[in-house]
């Protein structure tokens, strides 16, 4: 297994990059983070659930700050992550 991570990656494109070749290889993929905002970590989802190959994903660090940076992005319920409809990464604002 191996474990794509957006920010060590090089982004979206250097991740799809991996995983096709993970894919090709027979191999699963899971994708992690490290201590990410949810922007970074809806990126990471969006990605995570566009990629048939990748089975797990470890989406925690943002459960771990204090206060949440942002506004929108996606939603934790429990152990379930849901992505929303609207455009982009759904990020609306900036929270004070």
């Amino acid at each position: 297994m191996i474990n794509i991570k957006l920010m060590k990656a090089g982004g979206i494109h250097k991740a799809i990059t991996i995983n096709r070749l993970a894919e090709a290889c027979g191999v699963e993929c899971m994708v992690g983070s490290m201590i990410e905002t949810r922007i970074g970590i809806t990126a990471a989802a969006h990605f995570a659930a566009a990629m048939s190959n990748v089975t797990r994903v470890d989406f925690d660090s943002p459960l771990m700050m204090s206060k949440d940076p942002v506004i929108g992005g996606i939603r934790y319920d429990g152990v379930h992550i849901f992505l929303l409809e609207s455009p982009g990464l759904g990020i609306t604002g900036i929270n004070e």
